[in-house]
């Protein structure tokens, strides 16, 4: 894997495998990302290791350097992520409507010009494979992402850490433990999440765990003190504690209308927690009725404040038993990786003029 990082830097994993990181500047909105802006370091890193596939999983200027490159046998986009949902399509929501679909079609133009500069273009899902082709994308096949199913079960609810989790409100039986998971930012709108909590707890007790990091957690954090119960943690790397905070939690809110998949969304069903999220994207996708509740992508804190309640009003055994049957429906991961590669294999064996 070849990406941009704070210095120069290689990372062997086994025998096969590597990280090599070039040196690049931060991103000015979020300082975990680094710019892919170094051209020639790129062109010369990709022609040392001369691959047979080259997978590009941004569509700037990473897809339009592997588009100058020769050599590698089949070239892969993988659309993991959704720039025209997260900043385009909010921007045009807010324009009259006789000019939204005007200002969205030059992103899409963008889009159909990557994707028909790479053999493949790969998305998790099938819904997402019908909108791209529906937008005149070339050549889209959906390889569904994958969750570690055996990290995540509902018997890692812990109550006593719920307890002090809910704080001084743990004894109020209507009192309810609310999970935020993510990267912290603009685009996952966790702010108008937090306005619905402080709305419903003019009505319940309720508790926040913020679970994250991004830059948008200093103001998070200080919208969330205003609940009866806050708690702000950074990412978790120890796997067992992450999953025995969604286990515990009564809900995931979600507030993303552009996830291409919802990796936290998938990992908190396979634990048991039900979910309000946005009817949209890949959060709609995943969720289903007997294990969510939706709100519209639009929606203001009342509406999700709504969503909460409904969610709350049905009982917790059968929404926890539905969640973990949606999460056992989906592929691991190493299902993942392997019907990714029996792709590139079969196209690989293709004439390159003849795939599609």
């Amino acid at each position: 894997m070849i990406a941009p990082g704070p210095r120069d830097d290689v990372q062997r994993l086994g025998q096969a495998s590597r990280i090599v990181r070039y040196a690049a500047p931060r991103l000015p909105y979020d300082g975990t990302y680094h710019a892919p802006i170094k051209l020639r370091t790129m062109r010369r890193l990709v022609q040392e290791h001369a691959p047979d596939v080259l997978q590009v999983s941004s569509p700037f200027i990473p897809a339009w350097v592997a588009a100058s490159l020769r050599g590698p046998g089949l070239t892969s986009y993988v659309h993991h992520s959704d720039p025209i949902g997260s900043y385009v399509k909010p921007i045009a929501e807010r324009l009259p409507w006789r000019w939204r679909e005007k200002f969205v079609t030059p992103a899409w133009a963008y889009l159909r010009a990557v994707c028909r500069r790479f053999d493949v273009t790969v998305v998790a899902g099938q819904w997402l494979e019908d909108e791209l082709k529906q937008r005149g994308c070339q050549r889209v096949k959906t390889v569904p992402f994958g969750i570690t199913l055996a990290d995540f079960s509902p018997d890692r609810r812990d109550e006593a850490w719920r307890r002090e989790a809910l704080g001084a409100v743990a004894d109020d039986p209507r009192a309810r433990l609310v999970v935020i998971a993510g990267r912290l930012a603009v685009d996952k709108r966790q702010k108008r999440l937090i306005q619905a909590l402080l709305a419903l707890s003019a009505q319940r007790p309720v508790g926040l765990v913020l679970l994250g990091d991004g830059p948008e957690r200093a103001a998070l954090e200080d919208l969330g003190r205003g609940l009866p119960a806050f708690t702000s943690l950074t990412f978790c790397k120890d796997r067992a504690e992450y999953a025995r905070i969604l286990a515990s939690a009564d809900v995931l809110l979600h507030g993303s209308v552009s996830e291409t998949f919802g990796f936290v969304l998938a990992e908190a069903l396979a634990s048991g927690t039900p979910l309000v999220v946005p009817r949209a994207g890949g959060a709609a996708a995943m969720a289903g009725q007997d294990c969510a509740e939706l709100y519209e992508p639009e929606a203001g804190p009342d509406a999700i404040t709504a969503a909460l309640e409904r969610l709350f009003s049905r009982p917790s055994a059968a929404l926890s038993q539905s969640a973990r049957h949606r999460a056992e429906t989906l592929p691991s991961m190493d299902d993942h990786f392997e019907n990714l590669f029996a792709l590139y294999s079969e196209l690989l064996a293709q004439p390159r003029h003849t795939r599609v």
